[in-house]
């Protein structure tokens, strides 16, 4: 039973001391480490993100600039299809109406819709 009671009672004690401040500026150094990982990650994932939206952009400039070009021409035939039955000024005027009648409805349109959502 001595032996028994000697094996319970021995503890392990480190032969040497830990070295704090060679540990600390391990610990910095790893966590440096990982915050520059992170740091070129996210960079990474923000120059993708930028460049994603960068070309949607251009792609709706792009649409934009073909709508309205589209619309004058558009326009344009409109009126000569008109004129091809009345004189210049009766062509614009027609047109002229039918665009400031679209466009008053629109803003109706688009103000009863405002006041629908809004109540």
């Amino acid at each position: 039973m001595d032996a028994r009671s000697n094996d319970l009672n021995t503890s392990v004690r480190p032969t040497e001391t830990p070295n704090w401040p060679e540990l600390l500026s391990k610990t910095v150094d790893d966590l440096t480490r990982v915050l520059g990982s992170e740091a070129r990650l996210l960079e990474a994932t923000l120059k993708q993100l930028i460049e994603a939206q960068g070309e949607k952009l251009v792609g709706l400039l792009v649409a934009m600039i073909a709508l309205g070009y589209g619309a004058l021409l558009l326009v344009g035939a409109i009126i000569l299809f008109i004129h091809l039955w009345l004189d210049w000024w009766l062509s614009f005027l027609i047109t002229a109406v039918a665009v400031i009648a679209a466009g008053v409805l629109f803003q109706m349109a688009m103000g009863r819709s405002a006041r629908a959502k809004s109540a």
